[in-house]
């Protein structure tokens, strides 16, 4: 009998001394998170958390987690969690992701409180004072924000996104040739889609159709899923006198959408220069349909 008792307590024991405790647990959702599995990662942050419920790197890593997952109300809570737990709330990095999560969910407001707090901890903080300056251009105060974008470029003259900032300030002026200076920088510094599709709007508008097909040629190489840069690369194609490769862009954007009214409205345009009215009237009525007023202008010549 005794035995026997001692048999399963040894058993209990091996079994006690198998489970994982706090520390790896977070080792291995850390991991999770890394690979991009989120969802993987917040199962284990949870037990984490219920075990050390003062364990701030959990639910500052479970706050990431749920961010990449869209969840911006439940970062925010983790975020919370993590800068209440943090000694003297000196974490910077916690106030920037709270402020970004918050920036999400159009709390301009308290985003740029957090963006404040980042700086103010780490003055330096450049991805800090670019998204300060993206929610003050959001809240419509421009100065503020083309302050803080020289102040970011100031600071940390590597960083591409006050570069970007700064060519949709000079866009919207607007002064073309500054707009394309600081797009070119922040492409140089490290390319996205957004930027070459922002410097290509700007090289249509003044006429250079060949850098502008460069543009969003590059833009869908970086983002198939663009389909504003179908459209748009379409239209330059068109009026560059591509119509057939202009036909296949547009094409395509309606493939990515079906439900994309001006892909229509402007396939139709290349169409009826092409001399297929019956198409161009099709593809005009399916964008009106859609509540894209301007097709009404081009269904003048079609059957009623």
């Amino acid at each position: 009998m005794i035995r026997r008792i001692f048999t399963v307590f040894v058993i209990t024991a091996v079994i006690f001394s198998c489970s994982p405790s706090s520390k790896e647990l977070y080792e291995t959702a850390s991991h999770r998170f890394d690979e991009g599995d989120f969802t993987g990662a917040i199962s284990l942050l949870d037990s984490v958390i219920a075990m050390d419920d003062k364990n701030s790197d959990a639910y500052y890593t479970r706050g990431s987690s749920k961010f990449n997952l869209s969840d911006f109300e439940g970062a925010i809570a983790d975020y919370s969690k993590a800068i209440e737990l943090t000694q003297e709330n000196t974490d910077a990095e916690l106030y920037y992701y709270r402020g970004d999560a918050y920036l999400s969910i159009n709390e301009h407001e308290k985003a740029i409180q957090d963006f404040s707090m980042a700086v103010t901890i780490i003055p330096d903080y450049g991805e800090a004072l670019n998204l300060r300056a993206d929610t003050w251009m959001s809240l419509g105060n421009i100065d503020s924000a083309v302050l803080d974008y020289s102040r970011a470029i100031e600071m940390r003259p590597a960083l591409a996104g006050p570069y970007y900032g700064m060519g949709k300030y000079y866009s919207n002026l607007p002064d073309y040739g500054q707009a394309i200076a600081y797009y070119s920088k922040a492409i140089e510094l490290g390319a996205q889609a957004d930027y070459y599709f922002n410097r290509g709007l700007i090289f249509y508008l003044e006429g250079d159709f060949k850098n502008a097909i460069s543009d969003f040629t590059n833009t869908i190489e970086m983002n198939a899923q663009f389909i504003e840069a179908y459209v748009m690369r379409g239209n330059v194609r068109d009026e560059a006198g591509f119509g057939a490769e202009a036909l296949l862009d547009f094409d395509e954007a309606i493939r990515l959408d079906p439900e994309y009214p001006s892909a229509y409205f402007n396939r139709g345009i290349t169409r009826k220069s092409q001399g297929d009215l019956a198409g161009a009237c099709e593809d005009f009525n399916k964008a009106l349909s859609m509540g894209y007023v301007e097709a009404i202008a081009k269904t003048g010549d079609c059957p009623s």
